[in-house]
């Protein structure tokens, strides 16, 4: 098994935010990955601290916002789009009715995203699968300064360090033994 971690730091929108964290590539060899193929060890896991940084509170009202309020753009552009009619303007009744339409469908479908997003955010934690790391050998760790990346380094080597222990543990099978007691 080749592990390679490597720390990573981002700026963000502000230049005094700064996102820290920890890449991890984990390479298996071919005898390791036919022990997790022969043995059916796939579903086996690794738990690590999650891989994007916590959301601030205001991203869960702005999903609860989008899909609350879409429902009523939708109601609003029909009223107005009936209004219009009535009024006898039939083509900006259309045109009322049809933004109304797709504006309150983009809110409600963005309201679901967002608030997946936020779900997915709080997670303390993140779940890689072996099948996972087979197809995929990447995989990064948020920490939230470069101290904690520090942590996050010492828990992934620790971590790894056991998978490549149970890896090579599976890899026979104890012999039928006979003994009297």
């Amino acid at each position: 098994m080749r592990i390679t971690i490597k720390h990573r730091e981002e700026g963000g929108l502000l230049p005094t935010t700064k996102r820290h964290y920890v890449d991890c590539a984990v390479l298996f060899s071919e005898e390791e990955k036919a022990i997790i193929r022969a043995r059916g060890l796939t579903a086996h896991y690794i738990v690590t601290d999650p891989e994007i940084p916590p959301p601030p509170a205001r991203y869960r009202i702005a999903a609860t916002l989008l899909k609350a309020l879409a429902p009523l753009v939708f109601l609003g552009g029909c009223a107005a789009g009936i209004g219009t009619s009535i009024a006898g303007k039939n083509h900006a009744a259309d045109a009322i009715a049809g933004f109304c339409f797709f504006a309150a469908l983009a809110m409600f479908l963005g309201g679901i995203a967002f608030g997946r997003h936020v779900r997915l955010a709080e997670l303390p934690q993140q779940t890689i699968t072996l099948a996972r790391l087979l197809n995929n050998s990447m995989f990064s760790v948020y920490a939230v300064d470069n101290a904690r990346g520090k942590v996050v380094d010492l828990a992934l080597r620790d971590t790894l360090a056991r998978l490549k222990e149970s890896l090579l543990e599976n890899r026979d099978i104890v012999a039928a033994d006979t003994f009297d007691l």
